[in-house]
């Protein structure tokens, strides 16, 4: 019996590791700005092995890079397939008509020669004479309901008749005459100006043609004016008594207006401009939006001297160590540290650095004659960060026991400290990758848009 071997399964990342060792030769040494890559994640890894994290990266670039390209093949297959499903040429030769008359874009080529792009216009189909019949007798029982628009009936018609030329859906086309234009035009529009209140009579004769067919539909129609409301007739009433006013004062240095509508007095006055409370308006929503943002500006401040505080830390602990270390003493130490951030910002080489602008301020509280245990109380307090307050406490109780195991202590708070920093650059790292999700999220939007759009726009045509 033979033995079978048992073979582990390799996981996507080690398939992703082992395609990129692949490229990596194939493009002579390495991938474009893999030297940069590597410092950025040396920089926010400083604790893990740079080799693996950078293989870990690309590897996982790789596998979403598949996966985009794995959803693109496949919304491309789905297209094609939609594509191929709509289409309309059968045969090589038959293009089916439809009701109405359509435009069929085709590639036309010969043996030898370059396909050429036609685009071939498809008639409906010619009815026959039978057909033809029938539905000319059935549009001209329904030519009613084709031209009377928004009028109720025939009998009242007081807007724009519909004399349509071609019956919509079919292959029906209309020709028309009237036996008076003084009331009504060819295309159905009224002539308000020679309405009366008894009415006009005006027969309409439409030729309907289908095919080889033809018929005549007749109907009469009642034409009366149209309804006017109050406010249009007040509008044209006023618009007649200012055109008559204009034409009598237009050799005067002003124009009048009537005072007088219809027996009804009218009164003039000028539009009143509410721009200013708009302006208004405005400048309280910004001075609220200002009051918003000046508070904010003011907290990202101070979350930015607390990042900056945090990040400065360890290197103040590992100096204070350092010079206890040379015989200094806590006092001298901490002076001599204050001493040269104040040198290096003197000559430009340092910006402002909050923590040591403390320690600045704690040495004045010391030359001023506060104690010194009060003085590094007071430090631990106004950086209000926890790990301010455990190195001034630190350094208050170790100040009334005497310096004896201070450097031990302070040794184990700087390493404590560089864990708290790694951390720190470990969690800004997180923060920066969650950040780049939704420039990923939108380009990966925009590839579907541009795989399924071309889709959408080929199964419409």
């Amino acid at each position: 019996m033979k033995e079978k071997k048992e073979r582990k399964k390799a996981s996507p990342e080690e398939l992703a590791r082992s395609f990129n060792a692949r490229l990596s030769v194939w493009l002579g040494g390495g991938f474009p700005g893999r030297e940069e890559v590597r410092q950025n994640l040396k920089l926010l890894y400083p604790d893990a092995d740079t080799k693996e994290k950078t293989e870990q990266y690309y590897a996982g670039k790789t596998v979403l890079l598949l996966k985009v390209l794995a959803a693109g093949i496949c919304a491309a297959v789905l297209a094609g397939i939609a594509a191929s499903g709509e289409g309309l040429l059968a045969e090589g030769r038959w293009l089916p008509r439809r009701e109405r008359a359509y435009t069929r874009e085709l590639q036309a080529g010969m043996q030898g020669e370059k396909d050429q792009n036609i685009a071939v216009l498809v008639e409906p189909r010619k009815p026959s004479e039978e057909e033809s019949r029938e539905l000319l007798e059935q549009v001209c029982g329904q030519m009613d309901s084709y031209i009377l628009g928004e009028n109720r009936s025939l009998e009242e018609v007081r807007s724009d008749l519909c004399l349509i030329r071609k019956v919509e859906g079919t292959p029906v086309t209309a020709e028309w005459e009237l036996d008076s234009y003084e009331a009504l035009n060819l295309d159905g529009s009224l002539r308000p100006e020679n309405l009366t209140e008894e009415g006009s009579l005006v027969e309409l004769t439409a030729r309907l043609f289908c095919g080889s067919q033809e018929a005549v539909y007749r109907t009469c129609v009642r034409i009366l004016p149209p309804v006017v409301g109050e406010e249009e007739q007040f509008g044209r009433d006023l618009a007649a008594a200012m055109e008559e006013l204009r034409k009598e004062t237009e050799e005067e240095e002003v124009q009048e207006l009537p005072l007088k509508i219809q027996g009804r007095d009218v009164t003039w006055k000028e539009d009143t401009s509410w721009s200013f409370a708009w302006v208004l308006l405005l400048t309280l929503a910004a001075l609220g939006m200002v009051y918003a943002a000046k508070d904010r500006e003011l907290a990202q401040k101070a979350k930015e001297r607390d990042a900056q505080m945090c990040r400065d830390y360890a290197r103040i602990v590992g100096r204070l160590t350092l010079l206890l270390e040379a015989g200094s003493t806590m006092r001298g130490a901490w002076e001599m540290i204050v001493a040269d951030y104040q040198a290096r910002r003197k000559e430009g080489r340092e910006e402002l650095r909050y923590a040591y602008e403390e320690m600045a301020l704690t040495c004045r509280e010391m030359k001023n004659g506060v104690a010194e245990a009060k003085a590094y109380e007071n430090f631990g307090i106004r950086c209000r960060i926890p790990a301010y307050l455990k190195l001034s406490a630190l350094l208050e109780q170790n100040l009334k026991k005497g310096n004896k195991g201070l450097g031990g202590l302070l040794r184990m708070e700087a390493e404590e400290a560089k864990t708290w920093r790694r951390e720190l650059a470990r969690r800004r790292g997180e923060e920066a990758a969650t950040r780049l999700l939704l420039p990923m999220i939108l380009m990966l939007v925009v590839v579907m848009l541009l795989i399924l759009v071309p889709a959408g726009m080929s199964m419409q045509a």
